[in-house]
């Protein structure tokens, strides 16, 4: 029997997407046909690295119309990060007397080191000048990879270092893989406003994964020179509202079990706020020319009313 031959079949590849996270899923599907119409099915399409390793293989399944479709194969990308060319290689073959040669595609895409996003949380409102003070760090990678042990160094308005750490073993509760740590730094000696950033360098041991950062404000203020204390009842029950929101600015707290807040603030004239969930806010302006003590009533917020605050 007479062998016809056909030539090269023509083949297209798609990818999942052209950039991917170093180590994460890659999508590949191809799509071959003949240009005599053959019947293709059964044939098999590899995957091959630079190498011309076979990184898998998946037979030619039903005609869309317009060609045969491979079913999609899932592959790790590399963890070394760059442009990456592949080749989709379906091998030479015969089929009722119609001989075809083997066919090569080549495509490419691009692995990228893991993004990390930086977050702060937990500094506080105003910061004496020259004392020390505390702030939470958190570092998430973009794949939920890992991160024990990364290291965190916090850089003030001058960008010298003034405090480093590492990521614990943990992630912040309700979160997920946001691992954490605390910081500790000394406030600047100078009242003002100040823009400070926490860093995390690039990695390329293992998973590769790109620096991070986060820009915070630092609010110094000078040494106090009294004490404010704030009292927060319902004005119904006369029962104390744990937790309410106190804000002097800049200074900010919240009320105890007792329904008592304590701020120390430079003497002054203040906006009082005073506002707890389910009631309608205070604000009132006081004089601190000594220690104060301020009572504030709040009335529970009328049925079915929205609180935007």
């Amino acid at each position: 029997m007479a062998v016809r031959t056909h030539g090269q079949r023509t083949c297209t590849v798609e990818v999942s997407a052209s950039e991917v996270d170093a180590g994460a899923e890659l999508t590949v599907s191809a799509f071959v046909s003949c240009p005599h119409g053959c019947d293709l099915t059964g044939q098999r399409v590899s995957i091959r690295n630079p190498d011309g390793a076979e990184l898998a293989s998946a037979g030619l399944t039903a005609f869309d119309g317009e060609a045969h479709v491979m079913s999609a194969l899932v592959l790790p990308a590399p963890l070394e990060t760059g442009e990456h060319i592949y080749r989709a290689v379906l091998a030479a073959a015969e089929k009722d007397g119609v001989a075809h040669e083997e066919t090569t595609t080549a495509f490419c895409f691009v692995t990228k080191a893991h993004a990390t996003s930086v977050n702060v949380w937990g500094l506080p409102s105003a910061i004496t000048a020259g004392e020390r003070f505390a702030l939470k760090v958190g570092v998430k990678c973009s794949a939920g990879c890992k991160l024990t042990g990364r290291p965190l160094r916090i850089f003030d308005h001058d960008g010298a270092q003034v405090g480093n750490t590492s990521l614990l073993d943990d992630i912040w509760p309700g979160t997920t893989a946001l691992y954490f740590s605390e910081l500790e730094a000394q406030a600047p000696l100078k009242a003002g406003d100040y823009k400070w950033q926490v860093r995390t360098p690039a990695s390329e041991q293992g998973v590769p994964h790109a620096a991070g950062s986060f820009t915070f404000p630092v609010k110094v203020v000078s040494p106090p020179d009294y004490e404010v204390t704030v009292a927060a009842f319902d004005s119904a029950t006369q029962t104390p509202i744990n937790g309410a929101h106190v804000l002097l600015h800049p200074y900010r707290t919240s009320t105890d079990e007792t329904g008592m807040a304590k701020i120390k603030v430079t003497r002054g004239r203040y906006k009082l706020f005073v506002s707890g969930f389910n009631y309608t806010p205070y604000a009132g302006n006081i004089d601190v020319a000594a220690d104060v003590t301020v009572k504030v009533e709040l009335a529970v917020e009328p049925e079915g009313q929205e609180d935007y605050r």
